[in-house]
């Protein structure tokens, strides 16, 4: 027959057994931490402390006759608070208690063999503040214990921080400078320094100022002052093209209640110069376009058009010169002619469109009215234009531009806001000319940022944006579903 051994620890489904494992686990730590007061000298040393104050007070209780000493009576127990507060010092309150409950069980027999009713009674109570004095000053010295440990741990952390952050200052390939609240530097990194052509270490100490110039450092302590970020900055150094670099602020405690500010510089002069060969290159397309549309406008209406009203022309005579012809051939004439017509107009339209004559002729204003009514004409909408200040002729690139981003804006209005109502106002003053355009329809959400009208399928405002940037012009769009898309679009002439 065999025999069957069972591990109890291999019977979860029993709840006492984790119980009695919890708990076994706890005590096993508690005795832990008393055999490694057991291991230390400072230990024994409190218990031959224990020891010659009980052994003394046994020898003077037996070989002098105490009472005569009055109030000293109880004196030798109450020295055990020597041994208990040094135990409280050395191993916390855990010492302490178990300092005090072997006072107190080596003092027993003492009671019953030399007190008696009162007397007794005295060395309990002395007993008994010795113990209560070891759990209130074991507990206070605990309490100092966990908070120098939280401190030391809180400075660790620190340096370590400390440690992380300043490998991170010199290794940082953007130039950083940490400045106090008048602008002076107080560190530098090294990128900081081959940005301004400068030891690290003499840039300490220096005011900003004298790196980046008086009228940009107060820009920058004017911007942390109202908590936002300041514009790029030009760096014109001695030997050396003119740098762009764009600073961002950060507000950090510097200690003792002072602030600093740290302000990273990148550069980004390249970036600068990429994003003037796009705008160079657009306005390089978009001039292209515009000579290329005006050169189909001209073909279409000098070559194709007079063609065709040449063609329109004879199919005249023969349907005059009908007489002789058979009514169903004059029928056919008279449409082919009525096409014909139709063509000529659908191509004069497309001509205007294409380079619009009314803008040469006559000016921005007049064009722009004539496309708000052939819109309310075309899509039965109603609207209405207002001119506010007084009208000029403006240069010819900043007419076309606005004259395209006013079409753009009709077109998608007429494509895609589902309007009944459309309210159109071009303002000109001394320095500026502005078109604002707002309609009731069904809106929609604009991207946060102007690089997503591309992903979000909105090309023509992309278009309508970079004309306006090509003309040194603000572009804003507001909209949102159900409340209508407003347009305003602003060019300093």
């Amino acid at each position: 027959m065999s025999k069957v051994r069972l591990d109890v620890s291999e019977v979860p489904y029993l709840p006492v057994f984790p119980f009695l494992r919890g708990r076994f686990t706890r005590l096993k730590h508690h005795l832990g931490g008393y055999r490694a007061m057991l291991r230390q000298g400072r230990f024994w040393v409190i218990v031959i402390m224990m020891l010659f104050i009980s052994a003394a007070h046994t020898i003077l209780e037996t070989a002098v006759h105490l009472p005569a000493f009055g109030i000293l009576y109880f004196v030798p127990s109450a020295f055990f608070l020597v041994p208990v507060v040094f135990a409280a010092l050395t191993f916390g309150l855990r010492g302490a208690l178990i300092t005090s409950l072997t006072a107190t069980v080596i003092t027993i027999p003492n009671w019953f063999l030399f007190h008696e009713s009162w007397e007794t009674l005295g060395c309990i109570s002395q007993l008994f503040v010795v113990n209560i004095a070891a759990y209130f000053v074991g507990q206070q010295v605990n309490r100092v214990r966990s908070a120098q440990q939280h401190a030391e741990a809180t400075r660790a952390l620190l340096r370590a921080s400390e440690t992380k952050y300043r490998g991170l200052f010199e290794s940082s390939p953007i130039a950083i400078l940490v400045l106090d609240g008048n602008g002076t530097i107080l560190d530098a990194n090294p990128t900081a320094g081959i940005l301004f052509n400068r030891i690290p270490a003499t840039l300490k100490s220096m005011a900003v100022a004298d790196l980046i110039g008086t009228a940009d450092a107060q820009k920058l302590l004017d911007s942390s002052r109202n908590s936002r970020q300041p514009d790029s900055l030009i760096l014109k150094p001695k030997d050396g093209p003119e740098l762009y670099i764009e600073p961002t602020l950060t507000e950090a405690d510097g200690g003792q209640g002072n602030f600093v500010i740290q302000v990273v510089f990148r550069d980004v002069t390249e970036e600068r110069y990429q994003q003037a060969g796009l705008r160079a290159y657009a306005a390089h397309v978009l001039r292209v376009q515009e000579q290329e549309r005006q050169r189909i406008a001209r073909e279409l209406h000098d070559g194709t058009v007079q063609q065709l009203v040449l063609l329109y022309r004879q199919l005249g005579n023969l349907e005059n010169s009908s007489d002789s012809l058979p009514s169903a051939f004059v029928d056919l004439l008279r449409d082919a002619r009525g096409i014909s017509e139709e063509v000529i107009k659908e191509l004069r339209d497309f001509t205007g469109t294409l380079r619009p004559p009314v803008l040469e002729d006559l000016g921005l204003v007049t064009a722009v009215r004539r496309l708000l009514s052939d819109l309310i004409q075309r899509a039965g909408l109603k609207g209405q234009m207002k001119v506010i200040g007084n009208r000029r002729q403006l240069p010819s690139d900043t007419e076309l531009g606005m004259f395209r981003i006013a079409q753009e804006a009709l077109r998608n209005v007429e494509r895609h806001a589902k309007a009944t109502h459309i309210e159109l106002a071009m303002a000109f003053t001394e320095h500026e000319v502005s078109l604002d355009l707002h309609d009731n329809g069904m809106g929609f959400v604009v991207p946060p940022f102007p690089g997503d009208f591309t992903a979000s399928g909105h090309l023509g405002l992309i278009s309508m944006q970079e004309r306006a940037k090509l003309l040194n012009g603000k572009l804003e769009i507001r909209s949102s579903p159900g409340n209508g898309t407003r347009v305003i679009v602003s060019v300093p002439i």
